[in-house]
């Protein structure tokens, strides 16, 4: 999603980063194998799924002052279903385009 072409262009750029929750470190390798995104690794002195309380597999989008503007959860909402991938771009393309 992060190469759509429909993500360019926009008031604000996409920006799209994975990160990992505490406990989960043993699949980082896995997840980063062949992929180009960024990928963080949460830790106790930061503890991001916690503080945002994050959902397995939520994407959280933030707007530029780092707000949330929405959550779509990708186990609820399968990507390779066209209508899901088209939702998660739109929520996207708005928070870019928003002030």
């Amino acid at each position: 999603m992060q190469a759509d072409g429909d993500l360019t262009g926009l008031a604000l750029e996409v920006r799209i980063l994975g990160v990992n929750g505490i406990g989960r470190e043993s699949g980082n390798a896995a997840m980063c194998t062949g992929r180009s995104i960024p990928w963080l690794q949460d830790v106790v002195g930061e503890d991001v799924y916690s503080s945002w309380a994050v959902t397995y597999r939520d994407v959280i989008i933030l707007d530029a002052e780092n707000r949330v503007t929405g959550i779509y959860n990708l186990t609820s909402n399968d990507l390779s279903v066209t209508a899901n991938y088209d939702a998660l771009k739109a929520m996207l393309i708005h928070a870019a385009s928003s002030p």
